[in-house]
């Protein structure tokens, strides 16, 4: 890959990463240790609640203020443009959606495979649907963070480091050490491993940049692939456990392989896509 430009100066990265987990874990520090006090004055944590909503969405709002701060409107406009994919690129949509069926299947029986429980599926086609739109719903602060993590963070490091590897992994990492306050919340008594989380962040986030670079930053794409692998625990096809999270790191790992050769085979123009070159 090639760079386009270099990236801006790092005070709006530390700007991006100030806003993000300031909010996030300032947010998590009031309601874990201060919750006698808050709570009577606010009302209990949810995923409506003004603060909660705040959290959730701060790499978003930080990538958007980050924007304003070197570019002005322009350059918010420029980012919310890039929600829009190209004609050319429209074929990623039903591409996306079969990895993501190929991906549910592969956790699905693999779980049968390797001797571990599966759900017992009680929804009809029409039930999945909705609990998989409802989900779109549950997974919003993850998926909030588009313009942040996918949209400033990524292309920001991939002008730094001038390679999509290195900048993935760092940005999966980052996004897995903002997710810890919310993970500690809601995750007391599962079986999930949250070592195993970051890790999966990581390995998706690299296999998404070749997406996103191959559609000159197209954000869509990441939000329409994180929903749908999000959700095949949700419709009962699987359980979100620890040997079900090793399975989807090796998912992601073996497709950004197969990405990446695919793409060097058939020599895919694929640049480099850096902030804010891109956003233009």
């Amino acid at each position: 890959m090639k760079t386009i430009e270099g990236s801006p100066s790092n005070k709006y990265l530390y700007l991006f990463l100030a806003i993000s987990f300031g909010a996030c874990y300032g947010v998590a520090i009031l309601f874990l240790f201060f919750s006698d006090f808050i709570v009577p004055i606010t009302g209990p944590l949810t995923l409506t609640h003004p603060l909660a909503i705040l959290a959730l969405y701060s790499p978003s709002f930080a990538g958007l203020i980050t924007c304003y701060a070197m570019g002005g409107w322009p350059a918010v406009k420029g980012m919310f443009a890039r929600l829009v994919p190209r004609r050319k690129d429209l074929f990623w949509i039903p591409l996306i959606v079969l990895i993501a069926a190929l991906f549910a299947s592969s956790m699905h029986f693999g779980s049968l495979l390797f001797g571990l429980a599966v759900p017992k599926i009680t929804y009809s086609v029409p039930q999945m649907i909705g609990n998989g739109l409802l989900n779109l719903f549950k997974e919003t602060g993850l998926i909030g963070g588009v313009f942040g993590w996918i949209g400033f963070l990524l292309p920001f490091l991939q002008g730094k480091f001038k390679n999509n590897i290195t900048s993935s992994l760092l940005t999966g990492f980052l996004f897995g050490l903002w997710v810890l306050p919310g993970y500690l919340i809601s995750s007391f008594g599962t079986t999930t491993t949250y070592f195993y989380y970051v890790v999966q962040l990581m390995a998706f986030v690299v296999f998404q940049s070749y997406i996103f670079n191959a559609t000159r930053g197209t954000l869509l794409f990441y939000l329409l692939a994180f929903w749908l692998v999000a959700t095949g625990s949700q419709i009962e096809l699987y359980y979100f456990n620890p040997q079900v999270q090793i399975m989807q790191i090796s998912f992601f790992v073996i497709a950004a392989l197969i990405v990446h050769i695919v793409f060097k085979i058939r020599r895919v123009d694929n640049p480099l896509q850096t902030f804010p070159a891109y956003l233009g």
